[in-house]
Formats: C-alpha cells, sequence, structure tokens
C-alpha cells in the first residue's frame, strides 16, 4: 500500500499561493532559425542574425554570431511579423554584404515572416562577398603614416532605415580597411578624435563620390592636416571630483569649439570617465572660444540636458567675455580647464533663430532665483562678425596679444607638441587625395 504525504498546514498555504499566481497559461512563443551560406553554400560563422518586430508593440530579437555549421536559433518571439537581417556585426576577418529575408538588398524591401504562436520558421540566407575600401591615411606634410583614424564609408545613394553603416580604423602603418558594403557610390570621412590632431576630411569632396561595384575593391590613399587640439579637465564645483556625467535622463557633458563670430559648434568632444575631454583636428589659422556644458536644443526643447550650468572657459558665464583660442597646425592648447557647477540652462542656445522661444516684444526669459532678467534679444545668434572687443593694456602669463579682423585681444600661447615631426612644421594649402 502507497502511503500519501500529509501537508501541514503552511505547506498547504504556499501550494495554493503557487496555483494563484501562476495564473492563465503564458502564450506559448515562437523561433526562427536557419543556415547562412556563401556563394559557394560552405557555411558562415560569425554572421549576426535579427528579427525585428514590424510593429511599435514588437521588439527585436538577435543571435550575434551562427556557429561553425552557419547555423543561427532566435527563441521566445511572440506571434506577430517581422523582418529578418543577416550582416556582420564587428568580425574584421569577415566580407559579407548584409541581406534581408529572401535575397533582399535592402530592408524596406524585405519579405515579412509571420510568425504564429509557438511556431517554428526555418528561413536560411546566402551571402555575396561584400566590396571594400582599402588604403593609407598620412600627415599631408611628412607623409608619415597616421594611427587611430576612423575611416567611414558613407553611402550617397538614397539610404533606407535599418540600413548599416562601416567603418574601420587605421593601424599603426596608417592601413585601413572598410568592409562588408554592396554595390553603390560612396564617400570616404576620416574622423579624429583623442590625440589624432588632424583636420577631418571628405575623400573625394561633394558632389563626387566612389563608384564599388559587387564585391570589388577601391585603393584611397589619403593625406590629412595637421590642426589644432583643445584639451582640458572638468570638475565639479565644491568637491573638486571629475565631472563624469550625471544618471538618466541627463546626457554626458561636453566640451565644444565654437565659432566666435556665430556661436556655432564646430567640434565637440564628451567628458571621459576621468572628467578629461580632447578636441583634435581644428582647422588652423582661425579663432575659438571654449563652451562647458552646452546642451543641445531643437525647437527651443532642451531635449539633452547634461545636469550643468554651462560656463565658457576662463570661468566666465557668457559667450561675449570668453577668452579666445588662435594657434598654428599641430599646436595643443592643454589645462583648458573648467569648474562646474549642478543646475539646467537657464537660457538654453538656440542653434538657429527658429528655435529660440517666441516672446512678446518687450518680455523676457523667467530666470531662476538670484539671476537677473536678461532680454529675449540677448539669445538671438548669429552675432556680427566684428563683434567688438576690448583692448586690453596687457596679458597675464601664458598669454600673448594678437590682432584679428581690427580687434586685439590676449589669447593663449599654444605649447607644441614634441616627439613627432608633424606637429612642427607649417601645413601646406593644398590637400593631394590619390584613388588607385
Amino acid at each position: 500500500m502507497r502511503q500519501g504525504r500529509v501537508l501541514g498546514p503552511l505547506a498547504v498555504l504556499f501550494a495554493m499561493a503557487a496555483l494563484v499566481s501562476a495564473g492563465p497559461a503564458a502564450a506559448a512563443t515562437g523561433e526562427i532559425h536557419g543556415k547562412v551560406t556563401d556563394h559557394l553554400g560552405e557555411p558562415i560563422e560569425g554572421i549576426t542574425v535579427c528579427a525585428e518586430g514590424l510593429t511599435m508593440l514588437v521588439g527585436s530579437e538577435c543571435d550575434w554570431n551562427t556557429d561553425a555549421d552557419g547555423e543561427y536559433s532566435i527563441g521566445g518571439l511572440q506571434a506577430a511579423s517581422y523582418r529578418v537581417g543577416f550582416h556582420v556585426e564587428g568580425d574584421p576577418a569577415l566580407n559579407y554584404v548584409p541581406q534581408w529575408y529572401s535575397g533582399k538588398a535592402h530592408p524596406e524591401e524585405a519579405n515579412p515572416v509571420e510568425l504564429a504562436a509557438g511556431e517554428s520558421r526555418e528561413i536560411n540566407a546566402q551571402l555575396s562577398t561584400g566590396g571594400q575600401f582599402k588604403g593609407t591615411v598620412a600627415d599631408l606634410n611628412t607623409d608619415l603614416p597616421i594611427e587611430g583614424v576612423e575611416v567611414c564609408a558613407n553611402s550617397v545613394d538614397v539610404r533606407q532605415d535599418g540600413e548599416f553603416g562601416y567603418c574601420g580604423r587605421s593601424n599603426a602603418a596608417g592601413e585601413f580597411a572598410v568592409k562588408n558594403l554592396g554595390t553603390g557610390h560612396y564617400r570616404l570621412e576620416f574622423r579624429t578624435e583623442g590625440h589624432v590632431n588632424y583636420v577631418e576630411e571628405q575623400v573625394p569632396q561633394a558632389p563626387g563620390s566612389f563608384s564599388l561595384p559587387a564585391g570589388g575593391e577601391i585603393k584611397v590613399e589619403a593625406h590629412l592636416v595637421p590642426g589644432i587640439g583643445i584639451e582640458g579637465t572638468l570638475t565639479e564645483a565644491g568637491t573638486g571630483t571629475p565631472v563624469t556625467g550625471l544618471l538618466a535622463p541627463y546626457s554626458v557633458p561636453s566640451a565644444c569649439a565654437l565659432n566666435p563670430a556665430t556661436e556655432a559648434r564646430v567640434k565637440c568632444a564628451s567628458v571621459g570617465p576621468d572628467g578629461q575631454y580632447s578636441i583634435p583636428g581644428l582647422p588652423a589659422g582661425e579663432t575659438y572660444a571654449v563652451a562647458f556644458a552646452l546642451d543641445w536644443v531643437e525647437e527651443g526643447l532642451d531635449l539633452h540636458p547634461d545636469g550643468y550650468v554651462r560656463r565658457y572657459w576662463q570661468e566666465v558665464p557668457s559667450f561675449d567675455e570668453a577668452t579666445l583660442l588662435f594657434g598654428s597646425a599641430g599646436a595643443v592648447f592643454d589645462e583648458v580647464d573648467a569648474v562646474l557647477s549642478k543646475g539646467e540652462e537657464v537660457f538654453p542656445n538656440c542653434e538657429v533663430p527658429s528655435a529660440c522661444p517666441s516672446t512678446s516684444p518687450g518680455e523676457t526669459e523667467t530666470s531662476s532665483p538670484g539671476d537677473t532678467a536678461v532680454p529675449t534679444t540677448t539669445l538671438v545668434h548669429p552675432k556680427s562678425p566684428l563683434r567688438p572687443a576690448a583692448r586690453p593694456s596687457r596679458c597675464k602669463k601664458g598669454f600673448r596679444r594678437a590682432t584679428k579682423n581690427g580687434h586685439t585681444r590676449c589669447v593663449k600661447v599654444p605649447k607644441k607638441r614634441r616627439g613627432h615631426p608633424r606637429h612642427n612644421r607649417p601645413a601646406s594649402s593644398s590637400h593631394p587625395h590619390n584613388a588607385k
């Protein structure tokens, strides 16, 4: 005779709670699986496959790497319509054109995959070899290789939502490769960041472009012009600790080099985890103002607050008081630091006049307690190129007098980078770019 187990009062309560919490059975989830091969039918390992929901209520799920047999599986999918795409996510050894089911070159042409509750669908793909750009990046004056330049292939054809862009980065020999490209017309963009102090370029210049055939290869030799660099550290007022950014919904604070005539951003850089920033590759022979914690404003709304009050270099609150920087090619201004206080933008900068909040004539923007109300007209930019500047009688240590557009100011004397010829030779006015 089989004996049953007698449950105590506490065990009975737990069992009843489990039955109540279980509720109705959850809807069964589906799966999309399959195999990815090349044009010869050989399996490809390392391809990323994603199932993208075609409605706002359905997200995307991916299998980030096909296995050695080229197989993938994406589970946990709810009943919905999906767009299935195949692409290389980041393996530099692979070179295949992105594709969408079934065999489509563009995402908006993809055949939708209708998945019922609990259904398993097999979706296979055969990928084509991608086109690529290969070449070198060198200093215009010395012809020495430049390491760390990001090279991106930007399609000049009509791009569709969901298409991929690919980039490469130059190595110590200045060599780069940009792969996984489909047939089309492209321009190469040479981007610089960190301590790579060169002016960014597009090759060829618009409206020109490279015509890349399917599986083709184009070689490019690019020569970049040394620029001006601005570097420094941002710290918090009161604590002296490095500014690292606040929690959501705040964005990471940035430092920006501004056009002194229009206040438009020339180039910006986000602050790093140590509070440091670096803005390289500013065109030489120009004058710059430097702003910190400058929020982006769109249509009069501060959509990307960073949680800090905007400041300009030399700890001044207004653009008109900012000390300007001027240097020759290869110069680097270091220790352009700032101390930031937490708070919101009182008068956010309008990128274009139409984005400024409209107010009636004579009205002023609402200011925070303790601030003086500023007339709305003071928020309208751009300013005149001949913005008045006080003529200084003398400059403090580390600064010199400089005259531009008939105005004399104190500007910081830049420090030359040592140990690399590219920082000590004058820039040429020519920009040779040769495609082979």
